[in-house]
């Protein structure tokens, strides 16, 4: 019996989910450490540096990311259907094209650099920084981002804690070799990308490890089938993801510029403290939606549609839990974590706190778009999923566009909030459409 069956309950779900959330809020606090011993070892010109070349690098994890979810979407419907012998083919397929597509990804990232990051906004202050930390991150790409896409399998295995071992070990080599890299042999912003790439490429050794040497449970490494169609569909299914990191990439590169245009390095660099602020917080949403996909997939491909309905309005009303204690909590975490980046007599803790208090709003409606949008990958509707990924971005960089020209900085800050509610009304519309739609 797969461990994807199970009783569907408040409980069962949270407590299927909480490794992922746990994987996803570790991540983000050893983003946030990394982010600090770049801010207290190099200053917040490089902290700056660091969040103008993270779209590049967000472009390349698309790949992964759509791979990832859009695969184990369709290949936890498989086993649900029973297909054990073409799930784990298609699996394999999808592992070996996550390796190659981003291997050549990352090749052409490092042909293309100066063009790169001319196109980022880096301006001669801190273009030798951005290119600095983006070499050692292109160099290690493929290894984290199959680690990436082995790790969300292990949730379809129905054994998260593996995913979440994984992100411990790779966050936590990370953090020791920022400690080394970055104090005690002063290697600068390439120390910085090494600890991140060194790191983080630990996973694919734990997925590679039990896929491919264990292989005792339900997926394992085998020889991959040449149904190019596998590939196409998770590529289809996984759309949204890969628009929400693509269509991220282009709003990090837009607010970079329009805050360099506001308020120089000292705005990109509150940006960022925000920023961090606010993936810390979403990871619980976002946890939770990846955590629960499988189980949806798993009873579409037994054709228990019941169930489905079942885990989508109790989600619903975790999802709301969620959302005010998020919202409640990122007025208690703010200073504190804002001051770890910034004096508390600086510009640029004085721009981060002030835009915090108008972005917190955002945290009421986000975790309800991150859930829809997984929701529709779950159940391999990648084309309402993609819609609705592309509809927040589209809000969010018309927001920003416009809110950013009429009120200046404050603009900039409620671009967030006012996008969230925008997409929350398109969520809820296809919320509605789910109640009285039966999924095949």
């Amino acid at each position: 019996m797969s461990l994807l069956e199970r009783k569907i309950t408040h409980t069962s779900l949270v407590g299927f989910a909480w490794p992922t959330i746990l994987s996803y809020i570790f991540v983000n606090i050893y983003f946030i450490i990394d982010g600090v011993f770049v801010s207290q070892a190099l200053g917040t010109s490089a902290l700056a540096a660091v969040n103008i070349t993270m779209p590049v690098f967000g472009a390349v994890m698309a790949i992964a990311t759509m791979i990832g979810t859009g695969g184990s979407a369709l290949i936890a419907s498989m086993i649900g259907e029973r297909k054990l012998q073409e799930a784990r083919r298609g699996f394999s397929l999808l592992v070996l094209f996550c390796l190659a597509s981003s291997g050549f990804l990352s090749l052409v990232g490092l042909f293309f650099q100066e063009p790169l990051l001319h196109l980022l906004g880096a301006e001669d202050g801190v273009q030798e920084l951005c290119r600095a930390y983006l070499l050692p991150l292109l160099a290690t790409a493929p290894f984290m981002l199959a680690g990436m896409v082995l790790d969300s399998f292990f949730v379809v295995e129905g054994r998260p804690r593996f995913s979440m071992a994984s992100v411990l070990l790779g966050g936590t080599v990370n953090v020791a070799l920022d400690c080394l890299f970055l104090f005690v042999l002063g290697m600068g912003m390439e120390g910085a990308a090494w600890a991140t790439g060194i790191g983080y490429s630990l996973s694919v050794l734990i997925g590679l490890g039990y896929f491919g040497l264990w292989r005792k449970g339900t997926l394992r490494l085998v020889r991959p089938t040449a149904d190019w169609k596998i590939v196409g569909k998770s590529m289809s299914n996984g759309m949204s993801e890969i628009v929400v990191m693509l269509s991220g990439s282009v709003i990090i590169v837009v607010m970079n510029h329009t805050l360099m245009a506001l308020a120089g390095e000292d705005g990109v660099a509150a940006a960022s403290i925000i920023q961090y602020t606010e993936e810390l917080l979403s990871a619980i949403y976002l946890g939770y939606a990846e955590g629960v996909a499988p189980l949806m997939s798993y009873r579409q491909g037994t054709g228990e549609w019941e169930k489905v309905q079942c885990i989508y309005r109790y989600s619903l009303h975790i999802i709301t839990a969620f959302a005010i204690a998020a919202f409640l909590s990122s007025f208690l975490v703010a200073r504190p974590l804002i001051m770890v980046f910034a004096g508390d007599a600086s510009a640029v803790y004085d721009m981060a706190m002030h835009g915090f208090h108008i972005f917190a709003v955002s945290f009421l409606f986000m975790g309800f778009n991150t859930y829809s949008s997984s929701l529709f990958t779950a159940l391999n509707d990648g084309r309402t999923s993609a819609l609705l990924s592309a509809g927040h971005s589209l809000c969010f960089l018309v927001c920003l566009l416009l809110l950013s020209c009429t009120l200046g900085l404050d603009g900039v800050w409620l671009a967030q909030p006012v996008a969230e509610f925008l997409a929350l009304l398109m969520a809820v519309s296809c919320f509605r459409r789910l109640n009285a739609i039966e999924y095949c």
